[in-house]
């Protein structure tokens, strides 16, 4: 089992989304993912980072390989936020 940072979003805006495609995983791989957020130098308010993550979507491709859609929302309404996807894979 091992964990490590799959993707960064640089930017996100207060209240703005993104999501990315992340594929290539083994079609025998259990994956759980995790976010970090981090503020934007010099925000104020409070509070400084809150998003809400969610994997809405997988697809299986006909080389038996995986792919996920990861989707996040800043929830903070003032200030924009930096987030890393992080990733705990496992085979079965």
């Amino acid at each position: 089992m091992a964990a490590w940072r799959e993707f960064r979003f640089d930017f996100i805006d207060s209240g703005a989304s993104a999501s990315v495609f992340i594929h290539g995983y083994d079609n025998n791989e259990s994956v759980a993912y995790s976010a970090v957020v981090y503020a934007q130098e010099g925000q104020a308010y409070y509070p400084l980072g809150h998003i809400n993550m969610e994997q809405t979507e997988v697809y299986r491709h006909v080389d038996g390989t995986v792919a996920r859609v990861v989707a996040v929302q800043n929830l903070a309404p003032f200030n924009p936020c930096t987030v890393d996807i992080n990733i705990l894979a496992e085979s079965f």
